[in-house]
C-alpha cells in the first residue's frame, strides 16, 4: 500500500470534506445552469401571457343597444361582462316595451277612454255585419257624427255669444227701465237730447255688461270656456247618397284630431273663463287630406266631406240621388241599391312597430312623414289667444297627445272689434294666432279598424281571418 493511499485512509474525513469542496462548486454551477433555463422558460411564457391579456384589455368591444347606438368599450370579453350585458339589455327591452305599451295607449286613449271601432256607430268598421246596414251607414254615421261634435264642444265648455236675439230683448228691458224709473217719461219720444245720450251710453254698458254675465255664469248659465261652434270645426255635410267606407272613416278620424285639439284647449284654460283663460275663439280647425286614392279610377278624397270622382267598394251608383226623407228613415229619390255590394272583412292588419321610420328634415322641421308604423295628418288651427298665453296654449296641446307645433303665426286683435259682435275677451291684449301642428296616429290600433278600400289606399297588408 503507498503512502498516498494510506494517508487518505488515515485522514478520510479530510479527503472527503475536500472532494465536496472541490465538486460542490461544479454541481451547483451545473444544476443552476439548467434551473436558470427553466426559470427563464417560464418567465418568457408569464411575459407572453401579460401581454396577451394587456391585449384583451386594450381590446374594444360593441354592445348593441336595443332602439339606440352600440356602445364601444376596452374591456376583457369574459363571462361576468356578458352575463351583466345579457342583464342590461333585459332591462333595457323591459323598459322599451313599457314605454311602447303607454306610448300606444297614449295615442288611442281619449279622457280615459279607449278609442274603437265603435264610437259613432256600432258595428260599423271595418266593414258593416250586413248589406242593409251598409247601405244605411252613411246616413246613420252622419247623424251620429253631427251629435258627437255637439257633446265634445259642451263637454270642452264651448260656447257662443248670445243671439241678437237675445240681446234686443235684454236691451229692451233696460230701456223701458231707463225711461220709466229714471228719466220717468212715457216713452223714448219724450227724452231730450241729453236724457238720449245717457240712455245710449247707459244700453252700451248694459249690453257689454249682458256678454260678460252670458260667459261667466252669472246669469245661471253654464261657464263659457272659450268661444266655438260647429261653424269652425269640419263638420262634413249632409250625404245624399252612398258613400265610401275610407271616406267615413276619415271623418271618425277628423273627430278624433278635433277631439285631441279642443281637449287641449280646454286644459290650457282650466277652470277660467273666455276672459280670463288664454284661449279666446276657435276660428277655424282645418285637417288636411290623407292625400290618397280612395279608388282604383285614382280619385282623390276631399276633407269637404263628400266625395270625388268614382267610388269604391261596389258602391258607385248604388244610391245616385237618394236622398234622406225628412220625417223617416226611409230615403227618396231615383236609384237602386241592388248596385251596393258588401265588402269582405278584410281581417287584421299586418303593422310591424320595430320597422324604420325615416326622418327627412327637408319635409318639417320634425322631419316625419306618414310610414309603414304610423300616420301624419297636419292641422292648420286658427285661434284668438291672449298674447302673453301663447307659451302656455302651445305646451297644453303637446301634452295632450302626439301634437308637435311646426308653425306659428301672430297678429293683433281688436277686443273692441270683437266686442262689436258679442265676444269679451277680457281686458288683456291678445292676438289671432295660426297653429299648424302635426298629429301622429300609430297604425298598431288604427289600421285594424280601418275598412279594406283605406287599407288599400295607404298600403297597409291585411291577413284574412279564418272563415
Amino acid at each position: 500500500m503507498t503512502p498516498v493511499i494510506q494517508w487518505i485512509k488515515s485522514h478520510i474525513l479530510i479527503v472527503i470534506c475536500g472532494v465536496i469542496i472541490v465538486a460542490a462548486p461544479v454541481t451547483a454551477y451545473i444544476i443552476s445552469s439548467g434551473m436558470n433555463a427553466s426559470l427563464r422558460d417560464e418567465l418568457q411564457s408569464s411575459s407572453s401571457s401579460l401581454r396577451k391579456l394587456d391585449g384583451y384589455q386594450s381590446t374594444n368591444v360593441s354592445l348593441e343597444v336595443p332602439g339606440g347606438q352600440s356602445v364601444s368599450i376596452s374591456a376583457v370579453a369574459n363571462p361576468k361582462l356578458i352575463e351583466a350585458y345579457e342583464k342590461a339589455v333585459k332591462n333595457i327591452s323591459g323598459a322599451s316595451d313599457a314605454v311602447h305599451a303607454a306610448g300606444l295607449q297614449k295615442n288611442r286613449n281619449s279622457a280615459g277612454r279607449a278609442r274603437t271601432a265603435d264610437d259613432l256607430v256600432k258595428s260599423g268598421f271595418p266593414v258593416p255585419k250586413s248589406k242593409k246596414a251598409y247601405e244605411e251607414l252613411p246616413f246613420d254615421f252622419h247623424e251620429a257624427l253631427v251629435a258627437a261634435y255637439a257633446k265634445l264642444l259642451d263637454k270642452v265648455g264651448a260656447g257662443s255669444p248670445p243671439s241678437q236675439a237675445e240681446v234686443g230683448q235684454q236691451l229692451a228691458r233696460n230701456q223701458m227701465y231707463f225711461v220709466s224709473n229714471k228719466a220717468r217719461k212715457d216713452n223714448v219720444s219724450e227724452l231730450d237730447d241729453s236724457e238720449v245720450e245717457t240712455m245710449r251710453s247707459e244700453l252700451t254698458d248694459a249690453r257689454l255688461n249682458f256678454y260678460r254675465s252670458w260667459v261667466s255664469g252669472e246669469s245661471g248659465r253654464p261657464i263659457v270656456r272659450f268661444y266655438a261652434d260647429e261653424s269652425a270645426l269640419q263638420v262634413p255635410p249632409a250625404p245624399t247618397s252612398l258613400v265610401p267606407l275610407a271616406t267615413l272613416f276619415d271623418w271618425q278620424w277628423k273627430f278624433w284630431i278635433t277631439e285631441d285639439i279642443l281637449l287641449g284647449l280646454a286644459a290650457a284654460n282650466g277652470d277660467q273663463s273666455v276672459i280670463t283663460g288664454p284661449v279666446k275663439r276657435v276660428l277655424s280647425l282645418a285637417i288636411e287630406d290623407l292625400g290618397v286614392d280612395i279608388d282604383a279610377g285614382g280619385a282623390k278624397q276631399r276633407s269637404s266631406g263628400g266625395m270625388s270622382g268614382g267610388m269604391s267598394g261596389g258602391m258607385a251608383g248604388a244610391g245616385a240621388g237618394r236622398n234622406k226623407s225628412g220625417g223617416g228613415r226611409g230615403r227618396s229619390g231615383g236609384g237602386s241599391t241592388s248596385a251596393a255590394t258588401l265588402p269582405a272583412h278584410p281581417g287584421t292588419a299586418q303593422v310591424d312597430p320595430s320597422r324604420e321610420a325615416r326622418i327627412d328634415h327637408t319635409v318639417s322641421i320634425t322631419g316625419r312623414q306618414s310610414n309603414d308604423v304610423y300616420d301624419l295628418r297636419r292641422v292648420t288651427c286658427s285661434l284668438v289667444m291672449a298674447t302673453t298665453g301663447i307659451p302656455t296654449v302651445i305646451d297644453a296641446l303637446s301634452r295632450q297627445n302626439f301634437m308637435t307645433i311646426l308653425n306659428v303665426r301672430v297678429r293683433p286683435a281688436s277686443v273692441f272689434e270683437a266686442a262689436s259682435q258679442g265676444f269679451i275677451y277680457g281686458l288683456e291684449p291678445v292676438s289671432t294666432v295660426e297653429l299648424q301642428i302635426e298629429t301622429i296616429w300609430m297604425r298598431e290600433w288604427t289600421a285594424d279598424l280601418m275598412p279594406p278600400d283605406l287599407r288599400e289606399a295607404l298600403g297597409i297588408r291585411s291577413t284574412p281571418d279564418a272563415g
